[in-house]
C-alpha cells in the first residue's frame, strides 16, 4: 500500500511515464525538414533515398547505412551536417552550402561513385572516402580524414592532419596540404599551392601561381617535378629515392617571380640529386642544400641559368654537382 502511495505521488509530480517513441524508417525520396536520426540500414534502388528540405538540419546515421540514387540530395540549402554512418553511393549537392560531414565512410572504389558540389564549404571530419571523382565546389577541407580517389577538384582545397590520401589527380585554384601523407601522380595549384609537413610519393606538380614546399618528405615516385613557370619557395624538405632525380624544375618558360632552393636534402636518387633543366636564365637561387648518395650528380644546372648562393653541400654523389659549386660536408 505505502508503494502504491509513492507512485501515485509520482505521477501526480511528474506526470505518467510512457516509452520514447522511436523515429518512424523513412519513405524513399522522403523530404527532411527536422533533424532526423536513422534507426536501421535504409536504400533506395531508384531514386534519391533522402532530399533535405531545410536549412541548418543534422542527419545522424546513427551507426547505420544509407543508399540510393542518390543517397541524399541537397538542393538550395545551407548548413547540413551528416554523421555517423556509410553511405556507399553517389550524393548528389547543388548549390549546398557549409555541408559537414563527421565521423562518415562514404562512396565504393568503382567509376559509379562520386559527388559534385556546386556549392561552397564542404568538409569531412574523421571520414573515409572511396570514390572514382569528387568536384568539391567552392571550399573542400578533408580534416582527420583519409580517402581514395581518382580524381579531385575544388577551387580551394584543403587536405589537413589526415592519415593518408591516394588521389591520382588533384586540382584546385589554391591548394594546401598540412600534416598529411599523400600518394599522388600530380598535384594542381593555378593560383597558389602550399606543401607543409607532409609526405608525398610519386607527385609532379602542375602549379602555375605560387608554390611553397615547406619541411616535407617527397619519395619512391619518378621525381617531384615542377613543370610549370611558378615562384616561391622550396625549403627544408626531403627528396629521396627516386626512379628519376629528386626534385625536376624544368619551366618551359620564363618564372612569374623568384624561386627559392634552399636547405633541402636529395638523397639516393637514382639518377640526379636536384636537376634543373630550363632553356633561359631564370630568377631561381640554389644555396645551402645537401645532396648525398645520388646515381649520378648531387645538382645539376645549365651554365648561367641559376644563381648559385653557396653552401651547398655533396656526400658521395657518382658525378658530385655541375655548375652550382658544392662543398663537401666531410
Amino acid at each position: 500500500m505505502r508503494l502504491l502511495c509513492s507512485f501515485m505521488v509520482l505521477i501526480a509530480l511528474f506526470g505518467s511515464v510512457t516509452p520514447a517513441q522511436a523515429q518512424p524508417m523513412p519513405q524513399c525520396g522522403q523530404v527532411i525538414t527536422q533533424n532526423f536520426t536513422l534507426m536501421g540500414d535504409w536504400g533506395c534502388g531508384n531514386g534519391p533515398a533522402l532530399i533535405v528540405g531545410a536549412n541548418g538540419l543534422r542527419i545522424n546515421l546513427n551507426g547505420h547505412t544509407l543508399s540510393g540514387t542518390p543517397a541524399i540530395r541537397m538542393i538550395d540549402v545551407d548548413g547540413t551536417t551528416v554523421r555517423n554512418g556509410t553511405i556507399p553511393s553517389n550524393i548528389e549537392a547543388v548549390s549546398a552550402t557549409n555541408t559537414r560531414f563527421v565521423d562518415m565512410t562514404m562512396g565504393q572504389p568503382s567509376s559509379a561513385s562520386g559527388g559534385d558540389w556546386t556549392g561552397s564549404t564542404v568538409t569531412f571530419v574523421r571520414s573515409k572516402i572511396t570514390m572514382w571523382r569528387l568536384f568539391c565546389g567552392t571550399h573542400c577541407q578533408f580534416q582527420d580524414s583519409t580517402s581514395s580517389l581518382n580524381q579531385i577538384y575544388a577551387d580551394h582545397l584543403v587536405l589537413r592532419n589526415g592519415g593518408w590520401h591516394a588521389i591520382n589527380f588533384v586540382g584546385a585554384l589554391k591548394a594546401d596540404v598540412v600534416n598529411t601523407t599523400l600518394h599522388a601522380l600530380t598535384i594542381g595549384g593555378l593560383e597558389r599551392l602550399t606543401i607543409r609537413g607532409s609526405e608525398l610519393k610519386g607527385a609532379e606538380v602542375i602549379a602555375t601561381g605560387r608554390i611553397e614546399l615547406l619541411n616535407n618528405t617527397f619519395s619512391t615516385g619518378n621525381w617531384l617535378g615542377v613543370h610549370r613557370p611558378v615562384s616561391g619557395i622550396i625549403r627544408g624538405n626531403r627528396f629521396e629515392k627516386m626512379q628519376q632525380a629528386g626534385l625536376a624544375v624544368r619551366a618551359p618558360s620564363t618564372l612569374n617571380g623568384p624561386l627559392l632552393i634552399e636547405r633541402n636534402t636529395f638523397a639516393d636518387n637514382r639518377r640526379d640529386g636536384l636537376r634543373i633543366d630550363v632553356p633561359i636564365p631564370l630568377d631561381i637561387t640554389v644555396r645551402r642544400n645537401t645532396s648525398e648518395n645520388n646515381g649520378q650528380y648531387g645538382m645539376w644546372a645549365p651554365e648561367g641559368a641559376v644563381t648559385d648562393g653557396g653552401r651547398n653541400v655533396s656526400n658521395n654523389d657518382a658525378l658530385g654537382c655541375f655548375t652550382i659549386v658544392c662543398g663537401s660536408g666531410g
